[in-house]
Order: C-alpha cells, then sequence, then structure tokens
C-alpha cells in the first residue's frame, strides 16, 4: 500500500482519482484549500481516505498528485514545495485559459510540468500524466479505452508512476523527458476540438503499431489462469475471466491472445445434449454398428457434420459443418458433470461469433486490444497423439503469410504461410491441460500474429479443391 496525496482532490479529476487508488487499496490523503470540504469529501467515500489542507495532504502522501486548472498552478505548487521535497511529483496540469480551451496555449516556459519542475527545485522527481485521460472515464470505475502518455527526466520515477498506472488499469507509455509534456498539455486542446465537432464523449489517444524489435518477438510466457468456476449454461464466461484475472494481479495487456478451451464455450451456449433425448435414425443404427458406437452419438456427430469421411471400429472422421475435419465432429463427454454415460457436449453453433463476443467483452473490462481463440484438442492424420488447434477466433488473422519475405540469405520466401492461430492454440494447450487441471483459460503474450478485425477461423481450412487426399 502507497500513500497517496491527490493535491485538488475534490476536483472532478481528482475525486476520480482518489477513488480509483483507494478501490486499488491504497491510503489517499485528498488536499484541498478548504480543508474542511476535503474532510468532508473523504468522509464520504468510505475507504481508507483523509481529508487536509494543502501542505498538509502533501506531508502524508509518498508520491504526490496535482489535479488543479492552471490558473492555480503556480500558487499550489508554492504551497505544497516543501512538503514535496524528496518526493514524486505527478503533474496532472493542462495550461488551459478559458475561454478558449479548444486552442493550444502553452506557456512560456514550454509547458505546465516543466514549470512545476522550476517551482519545486531539484530534490523533487516531476513526472507529466493523464493530461489527455477525462475525469468521467477515470470515474467510471471501468476500463479506458485510451492510453496515458508519461514525460519525467527520471526514468525511475517514471516507471514507479507507470506501475500505478497499470494497477488502476491504464496503459501508459515512457514519452521521453518532462519537456516532451509539452505534447500531451497540447493535445488536450485537440481532444476537446474533437468532441465538440464529432459529438464523441471523453475522445483520448491510443498508440499503434507492432514492435520491430527481434529480441521482444522472441520472448512468449503462456500461462494458465487459475480461479475459474465450473461453468454452466446461461454462465458469464467474460465476467469469470475477467474476474479471475483481476485476481491474478497481472492485467491483460495490449497484443494478449485469451485462449478458451471449447468445452467452456459450448457448456455456457448451452450445447450439452442428453443422449437419452436422442433418437437415432436408420442409418445413424447402421454407421454406429460399423464404428462399434452408441447410436445416439453416432446420430448427433451426423446432425453436426457436412459428410462422415472415415468409419471404422471406435472412430468416425467426419468433416464438421464448419469445415474442420475431425474425429467424432468434435463431440465429446469428458469433463461433463453429468458423466458421458447420460450427455455429450457438442461445438459451439458458431465459433467464430462466439470468439467475437468474449473478446468484445474482455476488451471493454480492460480497456485493450486482443485476440481471442476458442480452441480444441484434435487429432492429426499423419500422427498420433492429439494438439490444441484454433476451432474459432475474433481479432486475429489465422494465418501470416511472409510469402514475398526474405530468409536469412536473401531469397524470397515462396511458400511460407504460418498457421499462427493453431500455434497460439498449441501453445496455449500446454498449460490447459486436458483432464482434471480446471485451467481452461490461457493467456498468450508475445506471440507475433497480424491483428484483423475481419479475419475467422475458416481463412485456415483448406478449400476442398485444394485436399490432395480425398
Amino acid at each position: 500500500m502507497t500513500r497517496f496525496a491527490i493535491i485538488g482532490g475534490t476536483g472532478a479529476l481528482g475525486a476520480a482519482l482518489a477513488g480509483r487508488l483507494a478501490a486499488a487499496g491504497h491510503q489517499v490523503w485528498v488536499g484541498s484549500r478548504d480543508p474542511a470540504k476535503a474532510q468532508a469529501f473523504a468522509a464520504e467515500q468510505g475507504a481508507d481516505m483523509a481529508g487536509a489542507g494543502l501542505a498538509e495532504a502533501a506531508a502524508h502522501g509518498e508520491i504526490v498528485v496535482l489535479t488543479v486548472p492552471y490558473a492555480a498552478h503556480a500558487d499550489t505548487l508554492a504551497q505544497i514545495r516543501e512538503a514535496a521535497q524528496g518526493k514524486i511529483v505527478v503533474d496532472t496540469t493542462v495550461p488551459l485559459r478559458p475561454p478558449k480551451v479548444g486552442t493550444v496555449q502553452l506557456p512560456a516556459a514550454g509547458c505546465a510540468a516543466v514549470e512545476a519542475a522550476a517551482i519545486l527545485g531539484p530534490d523533487v522527481r516531476v513526472v507529466s500524466a493523464l493530461q489527455t485521460i477525462g475525469a468521467e472515464k477515470l470515474a467510471s470505475g471501468g476500463a479506458i479505452d485510451a492510453d496515458v502518455l508519461v514525460a519525467g527526466d527520471d526514468a525511475e520515477a517514471v516507471e514507479i508512476v507507470r506501475g500505478v498506472l497499470t494497477e488502476l488499469r491504464l496503459k501508459s507509455w515512457h514519452v521521453g523527458p518532462l519537456a516532451n509534456s509539452a505534447a500531451a498539455e497540447a493535445m488536450t486542446s485537440l481532444l476537446i476540438q474533437i468532441n465538440r465537432r464529432y459529438k464523441i464523449a471523453q475522445a483520448g489517444v491510443r498508440i499503434t503499431g507492432r514492435s520491430k524489435d527481434a529480441a521482444a518477438a522472441a520472448s512468449l510466457s503462456v500461462r494458465a489462469l487459475a480461479g475459474l468456476p465450473l461453468f454452466e449454461a446461461g454462465g458469464d464466461l467474460a465476467g469469470a475471466i475477467a474476474e479471475a484475472v483481476r485476481a491474478s494481479g497481472e492485467f491483460l495487456q495490449d497484443g494478449d491472445v485469451v485462449v478458451v478451451a471449447q468445452k467452456i464455450v459450448s457448456k455456457v451456449e448451452g450445447r450439452a445434449v442428453r443422449l437419452a433425448e436422442v433418437t437415432p435414425g436408420p442409418q445413424a443404427q447402421d454407421t454406429a454398428a460399423r464404428a462399434e458406437k452408441d447410436p445416439a452419438v453416432v446420430e448427433l456427430i451426423a446432425a453436426e457434420s457436412q459428410e462422415l469421411m472415415r468409419v471404422a471400429p471406435g472412430v468416425i472422421i467426419a468433416r464438421h459443418r464448419t469445415g474442420h475435419v475431425l474425429a467424432n465432429a468434435g463431440i465429446d463427454a469428458s469433463n461433463l458433470p453429468c458423466g458421458g454415460a447420460e450427455a455429450v457436449l457438442l461445438w459451439p453453433e458458431d465459433p467464430d461469433a462466439s470468439a467475437r463476443r468474449l473478446r468484445a467483452a474482455l476488451e471493454a473490462a480492460f480497456g485493450v486490444r486482443l485476440a481471442v481463440i476458442v480452441s480444441d484438442s484434435l487429432g492429426r492424420a499423419w500422427r498420433m497423439g492429439t494438439t490444441g488447434s484454433a476451432m474459432g477466433s475474433a481479432g486475429l488473422k489465422p494465418l501470416r503469410d511472409r510469402r514475398g519475405e526474405a530468409d536469412l540469405f536473401g531469397r524470397e520466401l515462396q511458400a511460407t504461410v504460418i498457421g499462427v492461430a493453431d500455434e497460439i492454440a498449441g501453445a496455449a494447450s500446454l498449460v490447459m491441460g486436458e483432464a482434471a487441471e480446471g485451467t481452461p483459460v490461457a493467456i498468450v503474450r508475445g506471440a507475433t500474429y497480424d491483428p484483423d478485425e475481419e479475419a475467422g477461423i475458416g481463412e485456415i481450412l483448406r478449400p476442398l479443391d485444394k485436399d490432395l487426399f480425398r
């Protein structure tokens, strides 16, 4: 727990930030020119919060955050100068001069943060942040679809502040020395113009792009998500995953891939079928005899398939209605509490749609851009054993086409198309398990893929006219 002093904490931005910090378990001192007002505000919050005058609040805080209007900037800094010595001061000030708040008006020093550093002196570690995040977004308590630009001359102080922002579910970027705060401060006036012209509520800034750092690209982490419940029909899958992510203490980041086992998707979508309710027809009876399987199961396999490609004792290879070729059309009885003799689980009606819904909910919850893969363990025609495979996806192109790129010796790649969705699903299956592990969700971080808002898993399926083994 860290003690924070929010100077100007009864204002819109300060109050929102104080609430977020208190909700994250920190002690917050709210500083105001009117100590009684600060004390009343703190008492209303019902959290680990106290109110005081400006200098007293700053004296209590280990990190001091300045959230006052620019008109009060210099005077407030002078009042807290002595109490702030040796501390980190986060300056959120934007040099807005009403009524022209939609026009950039930077001060003579270049920016408000540099002015703050000059007033506070060399023993105060000034960091600039939060100029482009509106108070309403912070006050919502939810995920924020915008990034924070952080500037500062003290690299350690900058990273401490960025760590706090991450804890508050805000993605941040170190944008260089304190003087570069001028860009963030100026950006606020631009965002105000965008809000006005396009009727946008709380426009923000998001940094896009993909790292070209080969070392970063070679780093991959895969972790199973613990603490998930036993899912049932109608359950809140996205809500349960979000809760488990928060409990883990490591929030989702831009570029993460959330891999979810097909079984829990099918469970919450009500895809369990009791075999006693299935009436097998004559064709299913005949196929069941050849495959030595339950006729009710075979009836379901046929209903879920475009065609039954091979039938042999113990196995039916089917082309699922989604186009995937796999054993038994993906119908399975493992990890069903009612037992395999009573019920089986079908694949989701539309695995891509399932992935899209889950992605939208998780992105809204954490304010990040990510991808989702719905995976299952599939066998392979020429190899023994199953591997994790993608059968639904959202947010990424399932194939990564590298044709036209050069190899180490400059030769042009002619046929290299990588099944990246399957590779990610396979990596995730190593930690998700197949038996009693109880970890049907994995977070994959560092995977190289091409983000895509439209692509589905169908791109990875070989067209029938290119199937050389039919």
